[in-house]
């Protein structure tokens, strides 16, 4: 494991303290580069096994990512822990709410959690 793998895993233990999240599994994304200008995955969430998987590096140049965009990528996925998705009844038909806006919300407030923490506030812009 190298430098940037084992600081983003210090950084997802750091973000589940501060948000009081426990029993959650991270992983990092197995990437290989990109050939073509394709959408990707910047992270996603498995909510049966709780596992959280990130991709800490960039698609064409495999760089590895600010850890600004990688905490607020983690605060979305915790988010989805803490909001879960529902089913409702729109226009005729059930449909599946995973963003909505107390999702949102809840997203905002697990930030601005981070960014008063001594360690992890550093990496966000005053």
């Amino acid at each position: 494991m190298n430098g940037h793998e084992e600081l983003v895993n210090l950084m997802f233990e750091r973000v589940c303290a501060i948000l009081k999240i426990s029993d959650v599994k991270f992983k990092i994304m197995n990437r290989q580069k990109s050939k073509s200008n394709q959408s990707y995955v910047a992270g996603y969430i498995n909510l049966r096994t709780r596992l959280i998987v990130l991709d800490i590096y960039t698609p064409k140049t495999l760089k590895p990512k600010s850890l600004n965009g990688l905490i607020r990528v983690l605060a979305h996925e915790i988010a989805h822990i803490q909001k879960p998705p529902y089913q409702q009844f729109h226009r005729g038909r059930w449909i599946v709410r995973q963003h909505y806006p107390a999702f949102y919300q809840q997203t905002e407030r697990n930030i601005n959690k981070i960014k008063k923490d001594n360690i992890l506030g550093v990496h966000f812009k005053s």
